[in-house]
């Protein structure tokens, strides 16, 4: 039963994208049917495959055994790769369904739909793989579909430049991941998953033979090392993120596909070699500070874009960076959460993008001066009043909420990061409702109090359901946790800097809303606006890539003038 699954859950993209080009001059534009056919087939059968998860555990089945272990193909379907399956087969499917119109008279067309059903096949095979060198090998065909689909358009220079930049980037990626792999390899004599975490629970620091002597080394932390460049390329982490802007060159469709799933592979990743990373605290605290450093410039740059699909890039960005911080607090699952609520959410805007922006086009218009709201006077009870709500009140509802299910948060670091992330996006909400002013004042207050609702019980559901869900045995996800833990005096350090910077930054935004005038020194105003232009600009990150490339691109037509 779990074979003829597997084989209808993963063979129907593979053959319609080898079908489509053989039929695309005879059917045409009709061929999209080949491929949304094979992704309905596809996405019913990944949701049989979890259900068969759920009720009878991991599946894990040998479909080509070679050398003990070593060359195998062995497919693991477990709770991760059942969800991941599931999300996969979803987007593609509504992709699919939402190109065949959109694509219609690109002279591409065919050969869009075929890239698109091999780019889903992989995707699948490297979430259902149990083996490293397999998991490599789809890890790379990943990059080499996704190069081919972001310079589709190859009658565009700027679309053959993004795709050159995304093979460079991604190149780098690739090769430290199969650094990681030829190490685990002369570790732990396997390159089996299982067989791997098992080598690595028995004894961590192992010998390596090079040039004829022993080396000595800390398996865990070298090949996390090497496997978080793979991460921070393929998820975009700074400054490995240049490819991604140069993504909306590429088709609206394989933006979406790119958001919403490829550039989630770094999360999954992590979570697939959750045994490995959890023996490497270093590793984990790395990946905080890194995530967290995307996530503030990701946010920042979106915030300068006056183009809706440059927003939407760094937008992406910035949630990357949060996905790598949760990884980095050893909350694996919440950042498995995290990468799909941003797969389903991220794939909606890029395909509404293009209508979005046809309708801002044809009926923006300014708002008569007599429309425009003014402040009101200000009062300092209702501004105090204001500001301590926004503030405390979503900190009440989420300690009661932690308090109901009994949450230590003296002991567990990853649980007063959760409220802390809590605090910060509940009090977002509330005051982006109040400066709505979208409606009466009851209709305002009701959806403050349901969004507030639906954060509490999706962080709570989040934090504590869908982390044992994922890693169901007993301890599992506490150890991730417990691994991750900084030193105390640092963590709470962190944590009350942090708190003490938004609530100020909080109060000015909140006074400046109600009409107060802040008295802000010379060369601060100097200096906000310099960064403004620099964000503006991505840190010039882009400009600096572009130097180095004016060079490599000049010898390259001299190399071809003289061919």
């Amino acid at each position: 039963m779990e074979m003829v699954l597997l084989a209808v859950a993963l063979l129907p993209p593979l053959l319609s994208g080898a079908t489509i080009p053989l039929c695309g001059s005879k059917l045409g534009e009709r061929s999209a049917w080949i491929g949304i056919a094979a992704l309905w087939a596809s996405a019913l059968s990944s949701i049989a495959m979890m259900t068969v998860v759920l009720q009878a555990g991991p599946v894990k089945l040998t479909i080509l055994d070679v050398n003990a272990g070593t060359m195998s193909h062995a497919v693991l379907i477990d709770r991760l790769a059942a969800v991941m399956m599931v999300l996969i087969t979803s987007v593609s499917l509504v992709i699919h369904v939402y190109s065949r119109r959109y694509m219609v008279g690109d002279a591409g067309y065919v050969r869009f739909f075929s890239l698109l059903g091999l780019l889903t096949f992989v995707l699948l095979s490297l979430v259902t793989s149990g083996n490293l060198l397999w998991l490599l090998l789809c890890w790379h065909l990943v990059t080499w579909l996704l190069v081919k689909l972001v310079s589709f358009q190859g009658s565009s220079p700027a679309a053959l430049l993004a795709g050159r930049r995304t093979l460079w980037i991604q190149g780098v990626g690739d090769t430290a991941f199969a650094a990681a792999a030829l190490v685990l390899y002369a570790t732990c004599g396997t390159l089996d998953l299982d067989g791997i975490f098992a080598a690595i629970r028995q004894s961590p620091v192992r010998t390596i033979v090079w040039f004829g002597a022993g080396l000595e080394l800390d398996v865990p932390f070298v090949t996390t090392l090497l496997l978080l460049l793979s991460v921070m390329a393929k998820s975009a982490q700074f400054p490995f993120h240049i490819w991604l802007p140069g993504t909306i060159e590429a088709p609206t469709p394989v933006s979406a596909l790119l958001h919403a799933g490829i550039v989630n592979a770094g999360g999954f990743l992590v979570n697939r070699l959750a045994p490995l990373f959890g023996s490497a605290p270093t590793t984990l605290n790395l990946m905080f500070l890194i995530g967290g450093l995307t996530a503030l410039i990701g946010a920042a740059t979106m915030l300068t874009q006056s183009s809706v699909k440059r927003t939407l890039v760094y937008s992406t960005m910035g949630q990357m960076g949060y996905m790598v911080m949760e990884c980095g607090l050893g909350a694996f699952a919440l950042a498995v959460f995290h990468l799909c609520a941003h797969g389903l959410f991220k794939a909606t805007l890029f395909l509404n993008s293009g209508t979005n922006i046809h309708k801002a086009r044809k009926e923006f218009k300014l708002p008569p001066a007599a429309q425009i709201e003014q402040a009101g006077a200000f009062s300092a009870i209702t501004w105090g009043t204001g500001l301590t709500v926004t503030l405390v009140l979503p900190l009440i509802i989420l300690l009661a909420v932690h308090g109901v299910v009994r949450i230590p948060l003296l002991d567990v670091q990853g649980a007063v990061i959760f409220l802390f992330f809590g605090w910060v996006t509940s009090s977002q909400v509330m005051f982006s409702l109040y400066r709505a002013h979208s409606g009466a004042s009851w209709k305002v207050s009701l959806t403050m109090v349901g969004a507030l609702a639906l954060i509490g019980m999706t962080y709570l559901w989040a934090g504590e359901a869908f982390t044992h869900f994922l890693y169901p045995g007993p301890g599992e996800a506490d150890a991730y946790f417990q691994a991750a833990e900084w030193h105390p005096y640092l963590f709470d350090a962190f944590i009350g800097l942090s708190a003490v910077l938004i609530v100020a930054v909080w109060g000015l935004i909140y006074g400046t809303a109600r009409g107060v005038k802040v008295l802000v020194p010379a060369w601060i105003e100097g200096l906000r606006t310099r960064a403004y232009v620099a964000f503006l600009n991505g840190l010039y990150v882009e400009d600096l890539v572009r130097t180095f490339e004016r060079p490599s691109r000049r010898l390259s037509c001299d190399a071809d003038g003289r061919r």
